[in-house]
């Protein structure tokens, strides 16, 4: 998955998103010890679209669907590739997941999977949603109350069975990244990157965009205002993870 919270042009993304997707990026995807890491089970994108911020998803491949390449000329502030762990292959299971609150549009992305029992919530427009959905409904009501560090201090901190919980969370004048695992840093770890086009965060480290590559220390969540463009890092607080 790939963030630029200010957004820049989808012609700088597609071939590092077709890249990492395909387990062609980063040398710990061709260490078969770990298994195949291809992320095939679709994907989604929020990008701009007559001044306003759109979301698309597909259950197809990435580098199989052709529709990503109209992205080019677009400005792109999310993409994820899924791999599914729990829930089936569906339009409604494919990242970024969407949620209006205050008026407002927020858009959410996970890696990793959470094995607690995650029960669905009232807001939750189905049961069987993804432990992914559930996760983001669980932070909503601190989106709400415009807490959300709060928010991942108090969910985040309370999960004791998962993978992962590296997160990418957009809102209207806000953007967090949420880097937090239990297993595989080297390959959960997210990355952090001082870029030309203004900051952005990756599943990977990206040659594309900048050398000033900093690895996001586990325990850790990023905030960028979007409307200033400025970093601020802090910890989450949670049992072992700083």
């Amino acid at each position: 998955m790939i963030a630029a919270p200010l957004g820049v042009s989808g012609s700088l993304l597609i071939e590092p998103f077709l890249r990492m997707a395909q387990g062609r990026n980063a040398l710990n995807e061709h260490n078969t010890a770990y298994g195949e890491w291809t992320h095939a089970n679709g994907w989604g994108v929020v990008y701009e679209e007559d001044g306003r911020l759109r979301i698309d998803r597909s259950i197809l491949a990435c580098w199989e669907d052709p529709a990503i390449h109209a992205l080019r000329d677009k400005r792109v502030f999310l993409l994820h590739a899924r791999r599914a762990s729990l829930g089936g292959v569906s339009l409604e299971n494919t990242h970024p997941f969407e949620q209006e609150i205050d008026g407002a549009c927020w858009s959410f992305c996970h890696n990793g999977t959470v094995r607690d029992e995650l029960l669905a919530l009232p807001t939750m427009a189905k049961e069987d949603a993804t432990d992914s959905e559930k996760v983001f409904h669980r932070l909503m009501p601190y989106l709400h109350e415009g807490q959300v560090l709060k928010g991942f201090r108090e969910v985040y901190c309370g999960f004791r069975n998962f993978t992962s919980l590296n997160t990418l969370l957009l809102g209207p004048d806000d953007f967090w990244a949420v880097s937090l695992c239990t297993r595989d840093p080297a390959y959960y770890t997210l990355t952090l990157a001082d870029a030309d086009n203004g900051p952005m965060v990756s599943s990977e480290p990206l040659v594309e965009f900048s050398k000033r590559q900093t690895p996001i220390s586990d325990g850790t969540g990023v905030h960028v205002d979007r409307r200033t463009g400025t970093v601020e890092t802090c910890s989450l607080g949670c049992p072992a993870h700083g």
